[in-house]
Order: C-alpha cells, then sequence, then structure tokens
C-alpha cells in the first residue's frame, strides 16, 4: 500500500488556477493542501468545485488542511476530505 502524498503550501495571494495546476502536476494520487488562514481563493463554493473536479478527473485525492468553519463548510458540501493538521486523519465532513 502506497501512502505517500504531495504536499502543497498555497499562499493567500495564489488564484485558483494556479492551484488547479499544482494539484495536476503533482506526483502523487493523494494530494494534501494546506490552506493559510482565510484562504480567499477556497471561500467560494464554484472554485471548491472547480479544484475537485480537476482532481477528479486526474484520479487524485484531496486532503484540505485546515481548522477555518467556512472552509469545512465548503469541503462537506463538495464531498472533499479535511484534515485540521497534516499529521490527522483525513475524514469527510458532514453537512450541517
Amino acid at each position: 500500500m502506497n501512502n505517500k502524498k504531495d504536499t502543497i503550501y498555497i499562499d493567500p495571494d495564489d488564484d485558483i488556477t494556479g492551484i488547479i495546476e499544482r494539484v495536476n502536476s503533482a506526483g502523487s494520487k493523494i494530494v494534501a493542501l494546506v490552506l493559510p488562514k482565510r484562504a480567499v481563493m477556497l471561500s467560494s463554493s464554484v472554485n471548491m468545485r472547480l479544484l475537485k473536479r480537476a482532481a477528479d478527473s486526474k484520479g487524485k485525492k484531496l486532503v484540505l488542511i485546515s481548522t477555518e468553519p467556512s472552509i469545512i463548510k465548503l469541503a462537506a458540501a463538495t464531498q472533499m476530505h479535511i484534515a485540521s493538521t497534516l499529521k490527522s486523519k483525513p475524514e469527510m465532513p458532514r453537512v450541517e
């Protein structure tokens, strides 16, 4: 079993197309996106769906690393895994 994952650190000023390109060029099937506080580019459900669709089309599993309630809520809505740290176990958040 291959537990290898790529970790991508997102800058507050990264745009969604740049993030998608970085996810697509990642070598591993599992990609952890470490989001900054107030990750503006992923606070929109449209951008979150674009990111998910791009990852799915490349056969990649995304894990968002964030504790922001708004990101967790969007992750739940788009069926993306989330973890509070790189070491914690990813989970699928529930829509409340």
